[in-house]
């Protein structure tokens, strides 16, 4: 009888499959299942969260798709070596659950035969639902459904279905031999309910309420209650006014999910990444996983394209994580493409908000019902795209509405998770070439700008994307580590009001945050290779010394890596330089003795962008090979004293990821590094370091090694030996001080012949009188600024470093009267 009836079950699951492979696509997550760690020797164990046919089937198909071992036809059967079994998780306390008893009995009596348990949630639809919309009282997937709503459920969602393989489990954690095989499965179903129940909050988010709703919970909100009747007193007009206009300024912000648009704009991606990327390569996916279980996430990505608003949803949606809201600049609201976005999940703030006080109140209680909803959210820190391709500074207030949403939600754990972005070629790098040179102002946004740029955009190719999950930053725990007893000074009712340290700690987790972007970065031979050429005077290089050049930077890369997240290219030189070759669009002059590489001149200027991506990498080993540029040997000690005093310098402008009372033993690691990989060597006796003799493939390495922070180094001096030589007066005028760095590195580029507009940046000046006065070597508040007799001392470090030409032309610039100067002022750029 037993017999017949699982002939009977093997017919009816035969007829069911055909139909159900026909019509149901699922997609795996992780898309790369490497990063599960499977043991071949190991027998598998998948477990469902519920007892479905169709999730069995689905789970089969995705299985035989990706190599993996195919379960029994038929349950209740243990794993064997060339089979796996399917367990569903409401059978651990059912029907079932002698099977999950003898599997644990398996274990206790077997240590040796290895079980993974694979834990694998199945979404039938990953698109955000409404509470009370009619697609999901129909069509969105529930934990248990009926069988006539998952045939409805199938027929709507099959082409989006989605399987989520979770990290094996601990077998032996359950089957141990003092745990009777009952307790054991109890203690494992538990395990099993709060994956399954994390992984679907992760993968699905926060059951969306109505744009409406949301308008309603922002203006019931006692904050802003409390401004517009402030606002009407002031104004002297009625509250349904004001209240009118708050209104309004919801209205302007909120985003509006579709199903309909968000699945449109997957195609349009989908699409487009390949239309112009040769691929997009992705990074610590898992530690993002891990984070999601525990955490509402808050991305925080470099931004350095418009491409970035969609590359980070489009890979969280094809990893299997919730779509986050997206802060977008009001600029993008334009007909039709704000409304779309709009409908994806953007919503949209004000460039600036200052001295509106309505407007903040809405928009503050706007981020913080998402907050208090666990929304993933998404905002970049800088604020606006990077024209040079460094990070900027941060912006601190959408920051601070985070952190404020802290305070109201202390037990609501969210975490913080910065994103690197990088290209290997941008495809605005041309606008903001021309925007740094002031030959064209910014362009504001456009269906005209819009139609004109994707003609270009569409008929190129950019090479691959490159995004990297950072560390991630829990908001709750940071706050316990650096402001114990936080939680005890929480107001008993919520307010307006924010504690005294609340600005200190948001400055202080924006710059964590910024450097544990960089701390993420991809090394791509885009970047390999603008690093060689934009160190050789004349931007032209033999080919084979090009290779040496990119070689020699791989190598010390992972001779003194930079962050244990850092990515470096597996192939060699010349495959590196075959892939940059086309992207930095390089000119090959044939020669009997060799090819030799160059850049036309524009081109030059462009790649700086590139450089600047993966220039931090470097900092630390071309700040030490500066000091050997112009002398074959140093003492260690002196090399290490004073490359320390410069470095919270160059840690200001590139974020670097050590603090400055522990950043000597990175530059003793970074030292060890350039022994290691032959770019200098130490004299056993006296223990100085020397560099290669002059000729050899390491001296030249050495030297563009160097060049990697030249110009920041040159900036450094002229600042400071322009402060030192004002150590007379005792004080500079902040905004003047900071123009006259700026006129004084546009005429040094004039005479040295460089054609590099970010060379002058303004915001380079102003960080590096930021930096000092955080330093204490310029103390006062307001414009006027004291110079500590230290500036010289400073000033000296810096001016070792360069060669004998910039040295004798910042000296000659700096040594001119303050009014020759100014009468020699060339045209403001």
């Amino acid at each position: 009888m037993r017999a017949l009836f699982g002939r009977v079950l093997l017919l009816f699951v035969g007829l069911v499959r055909w139909p159900l492979r026909a019509w149901v696509r699922p997609r795996v997550t992780p898309t790369d299942l490497k990063e599960l760690a499977l043991d071949d020797q190991q027998r598998i164990c998948y477990v469902l969260a519920g007892t479905g046919l169709s999730d069995w089937l689905a789970l089969e198909m995705a299985v035989a798709a990706h190599g993996l071992p195919r379960p029994h036809p038929v349950r209740h059967r243990l794993p064997a070596d060339d089979r796996a079994v399917v367990l569903a998780l409401p059978e651990a306390a059912g029907r079932g659950r002698a099977v999950w008893q003898r599997m644990i009995q398996q274990g206790m009596d077997d240590p040796a035969s290895g079980i993974q348990i694979v834990p694998v949630s199945i979404f039938w639809g990953q698109n955000p639902v409404k509470e009370t919309s009619l697609f999901r009282i129909l069509f969105a997937d529930t934990e248990r459904p009926g069988r006539l709503r998952k045939l409805l459920i199938i027929l709507a969602q099959g082409r989006n279905t989605l399987l989520h393989f979770g990290q094996p489990l601990d077998y032996g954690a359950f089957a141990g031999r003092d745990v009777a095989p009952e307790v054991a499965v109890r203690k494992l179903s538990r395990v099993l309910r709060v994956h399954f129940r994390r992984q679907r909050a992760a993968t699905l988010g926060p059951t969306l309420s109505h744009r409406g709703q949301v308008i309603n919970s922002v203006l019931a909100d006692p904050e802003v209650r409390a401004v517009i009747e402030r606002t009407a007193r002031a104004e002297n007009v009625s509250v349904a006014a004001i209240r009118a206009r708050a209104r309004s300024c919801a209205d302007e912000i909120a985003a509006d999910y579709s199903n309909i648009a968000i699945g449109f704009m997957l195609r349009v991606l989908s699409w487009l990444w390949h239309r112009i990327y040769d691929g997009v390569e992705v990074a610590h996916l898992q530690r993002l996983r891990d984070t999601a279980h525990d955490a509402s996430l808050v991305y925080l990505p470099s931004h350095r394209s418009h491409m970035d608003y969609l590359l980070v949803s489009y890979i969280l949606y094809q990893e299997g994580f919730a779509l986050p809201q997206i802060a977008a600049g009001i600029n993008l609201d334009f007909w039709p493409v704000g409304g779309l976005l709009r409908r994806c999940g953007a919503f949209y703030l004000r460039r600036s908000f200052r001295g509106d006080k309505l407007y903040t109140a809405v928009f503050r209680s706007y981020v913080d019902v998402l907050i208090g909803r666990g929304q993933p959210m998404k905002f970049y820190p800088e604020g606006g795209r990077s024209r040079t391709g460094r990070l900027l500074p941060p912006k601190t207030g959408m920051l601070a509405m985070v952190a404020g949403g802290l305070l109201h939600h202390p037990d609501r754990p969210v975490a913080l998770v910065p994103v690197y972005i990088g290209y290997d070629r941008v495809m605005e790098v041309n606008s903001y070439f021309e925007e740094l040179s002031g030959t064209r102002p910014k362009k504001g946004e456009s269906v005209r700008g819009l139609l004109r740029s994707s003609r270009k955009v569409l008929s190129r190719k950019y090479g691959r994307a490159h995004i990297a999950f950072g560390e991630p930053l829990r908001l709750d725990q940071w706050a316990d580590r650096h402001r114990p007893g936080w939680r005890r000074e929480l107001p008993a009712v919520p307010g307006p009001s924010r504690p005294d340290w609340l600005a200190g700690f948001v400055d202080d987790v924006a710059e964590t945050v910024m450097v544990r972007i960089n701390a993420a970065a991809s090394l791509n031979a885009a970047g390999l290779v603008s690093l060689i050429l934009l160190g050789s005077p004349q931007k032209a290089v033999a080919e084979h010394e090009l290779i040496h050049g990119v070689e020699a930077l791989l190598a010390l890369a992972r001779a003194c890596p930079y962050s244990p997240d850092v990515r470096l290219p597996s192939a060699d030189g010349a495959a590196l330089l075959a892939e940059a070759e086309p992207l930095v669009r390089l000119q090959r002059h044939p020669h009997a003795w060799g090819d030799v590489l160059t850049l036309a001149e524009r081109d030059a200027v462009l790649l700086t962008y590139t450089r600047n991506n993966v220039m931090h990498l470097f900092a630390l080993p071309s700040l030490l090979a500066n000091f050997f540029a112009h002398a074959e040997t140093c003492s260690r000690a002196g090399v290490l004293r004073d490359a320390e005093a410069l470095y919270p310098l160059l840690a200001s402008e590139l974020f670097l990821r050590w603090p400055a009372d522990g950043v000597a033993s990175a530059l003793e690691a970074a030292l060890d590094g350039m022994l290691t990989v032959g770019l200098l060597t130490e004299d056993e006796h006296s223990g100085d370091l020397r560099r290669p003799a002059v000729g050899t493939r390491e001296f030249a390495a050495l030297i563009g090694l160097a060049r990697i922070m030249r110009e920041t180094l040159e900036r450094y001096g002229m600042t400071a030996v322009l402060l030192a030589n004002s150590l007379d007066s005792g004080h500079i005028e902040r905004g003047a001080f900071e123009r006259q760095c700026q006129l004084m590195a546009e005429r040094m580029a004039i005479l040295t012949g460089r054609n590099s507009p970010e060379f002058f940046d303004l915001r380079l000046f102003r960080n590096h009188l930021q930096t000092l006065k955080r330093d204490g070597l310029l103390t006062g508040n307001g414009g006027s600024l004291r110079i500590d007799p230290r500036m010289r001392t400073l000033a000296e470090h810096a001016l070792q470093l360069l060669g004998p030409d910039i040295r004798q032309t910042i000296l000659h610039l700096t040594s001119q009267p303050t009014a020759e100067r100014g009468a020699q002022e060339p045209a403001s750029s």
